[in-house]
């Protein structure tokens, strides 16, 4: 790095500058005005995940790369959001942003501006103060919390209390802080408030719990959870999500809370602020992970205006367009309209220095979430039926291997969780195949666009364990709807709030979830045939069975995709980025042995 210092000085004093200012809430005049290195310590009313990566480096990277850190920056999220307040003359409000980004809420931002626009905070989603400034218990609220407002001196609260920051208040000489606004030096929090909520399960549930204005119980995780074997024996949410193994108990690290310039604190509890879960970044590793060194770069609008897919700032690349460019000038086959931020050679090898690490540490973050995801679903037992002249069966059995919650959880509604089955004859020859895709990147169920074209047949021995939101019609039906919602057919199209007692019912009367996971340490057969006409008389045939799991279906991305996706994406750059994460969790063979 650096290797245009002077340049890069400038460029990171002007970004620093700029970012403070920022991240002061939108300040007042007077707060613009002042120098450069007083902004950055000024009073702002939500600090920034950044100012905390200072005495906190190992929790920041963990949660840089996590599912909280990108709740805010999913193009999916926001594009689903703003479909919905589209459809719905935006009475649905902030809803969902309650829970993806608590600051944007308390800041009173609109619900459909981009990203780019917003407060630096407000794009980290679920960030540090929206769990250490929380001073209440709010129990099950759909998100709806507010955050203790301040700058970097005020309390912060968490499980331990404030003794360990009172001893190092007590050595300013060994940890050198401040806690004086107008003293120069390393600004720290003053205080840590004992605040033992956020060590229970019931904190996660304010936003992993979700009900709607009519009652639709969306998301029913922490619900799941309180009534689990998990629960019975006493093991939280954090037990299994922050520890040191992503989804199984397996307890804590130990070691320093905080690494105040070279001193680290006292060894404690440490846990884990990965949060792996099924989802996973489609958008530029310039501006995901959360990267100090790339927000002091460049801004996100530039590290957008960066080619990462080509060969930009890497070394080899570089010499070759300089010796093309001093051969052959205007005339190099190689040559590039760079943007302005991107001139220079030295900020595109730095750039891409950034790049890679990001790249590394989102391929840490799959290896995370597969892990996870392993320890959620099994492929259990495969029974053969029958196998002989007339047709094979068989039947598969998936296994939900945890004891807290269903699975899948959360938005289950558009979670893919499906058996891919294939079976050949002995010369490679497919004689039958459920769980492929079609062209679009869709399976082939009842929201497939082939299937409802006719191009491609129903495949009607599917095994998938996304739910499916049915809404009821006016003479009494159910039709399937990949976006439900209980609006009213007016002109004036209107969020409809239940007018009836939900006591009782627990549900909504007009909509509900036909839920299709597996409780815990539960499981489901899949069952297959294949009729005695299909086999070639070229045995013994073999099914090859996958367990793959997708964040969301590309059905979604369609359905959502007039509202337009944040950061200039188009639909099918989307959709590719969707279906090129998912994860094959498991995979094995069966022989049928048939004497043909």
């Amino acid at each position: 790095m650096g290797k245009r210092i002077g340049r890069f000085a400038g460029a990171l004093l002007r970004a620093s500058a700029a970012l403070a200012i920022l991240t002061l809430g939108w300040t007042t005049a007077a707060a613009q005005e002042e120098e450069p290195h007083e902004a950055l310590f000024a009073e702002s009313r939500y600090p920034s995940a950044t100012t905390c990566a200072a005495c906190h480096p190992k929790q920041y990277r963990e949660w840089s790369v996590s599912q909280h850190s990108y709740a805010q920056l999913s193009p999916i999220y926001l594009a689903f959001q703003n479909t919905l307040n589209a459809q719905l003359s935006g009475t649905m409000g902030d809803f969902c942003m309650r829970c993806h980004n608590q600051v944007g809420m308390n800041l009173g931002e609109p619900t459909m501006i981009s990203n780019l626009e917003r407060h630096p905070t407000s794009r980290e989603g679920i960030t540090c103060i929206v769990c250490h400034r929380v001073n209440k218990a709010y129990n099950k609220i759909s998100g709806r919390i507010a955050l203790v407002e301040g700058d970097l001196l005020q309390p912060v609260y968490g499980p331990t209390g404030n003794r360990e920051l009172e001893r190092v208040l007590a050595n300013p000489d060994q940890y050198r802080v401040v806690t004086d606004p107008e003293e120069p030096g390393r600004k720290i929090h003053t205080k840590v408030e004992l605040f033992t909520p956020i060590s229970t399960s019931t904190f996660c549930g304010s936003c992993h719990d979700v009900t709607l204005f009519n009652g639709f119980r969306l998301e029913e995780a922490f619900s799941e959870y309180r009534l689990s074997p998990a629960a019975g024996r006493g093991v939280t949410c954090q037990d299994c999500h922050m520890g040191q193994v992503q989804g199984i108990p397996s307890g804590y690290e130990y070691g320093p809370a905080a690494v105040i310039g070279d001193v680290p604190t006292q060894p404690r509890k440490l846990t884990n602020h990965l949060f792996a879960g099924p989802d996973y970044s489609v958008i530029h590793p310039g501006i995901f992970p959360h990267n100090t060194e790339a927000q002091e770069m460049a801004t996100l609008e530039e590290w957008l205006q960066f080619d990462h897919r080509a060969s930009w700032g890497e070394e080899d690349w570089e010499d070759e367009l300089e010796a093309c460019l001093d051969d052959l000038g205007d005339d190099c086959p190689m040559k590039a309209d760079f943007p302005e931020i991107w001139e220079d050679r030295y900020d595109r090898e730095d750039a891409r220095e950034i790049i890679e690490i990001n790249l590394e540490r989102l391929a840490y973050s799959r290896e995370k979430r597969l892990e996870l995801l392993r320890n959620g679903y099994h492929l259990g037992e495969i029974v053969t039926e029958q196998a002989d002249r007339n047709g094979i069966r068989f039947k598969v059995k998936v296994e939900n291997a945890t004891d807290g919650h269903n699975v899948p959880t959360g938005f289950t509604g558009e979670r893919l969780v499906w058996l891919q089955v294939t079976v050949t004859d002995r010369e490679g020859t497919v004689i039958f195949k459920s769980g492929d895709r079609d062209p679009n990147g869709d399976y082939r169920d009842g929201e497939s666009s082939y299937v409802h074209a006719g191009e491609l047949p129903l495949d009607d021995q599917l095994f998938t364990l996304q739910s499916r939101f049915l809404v009821q019609n006016v003479r009494g039906g159910e039709r399937e709807r990949i976006i439900t919602i209980p609006y009213s057919t007016t002109a004036l199209p209107f969020l409809r709030p239940s007018t009836l007692s939900l006591i009782l019912t627990g549900e909504s009367t007009v909509e509900r979830n036909h839920r299709k996971g597996i409780e815990p340490l539960g499981h489901r057969w899949a069952s297959y045939r294949i009729d005695g006409d299909a086999l070639t008389g070229k045995g013994p045939y073999r099914a090859t069975i996958r367990l793959i799991v997708q964040m969301i279906p590309v059905n979604l991305v369609t359905a959502i995709q007039g509202v337009g996706f944040d950061y200039g994406m188009s639909a099918r750059a989307v959709a590719d980025a969707v279906v090129a994460g998912h994860e094959v969790l498991w995979e094995r063979d069966i022989t049928f042995s048939i004497d043909d």
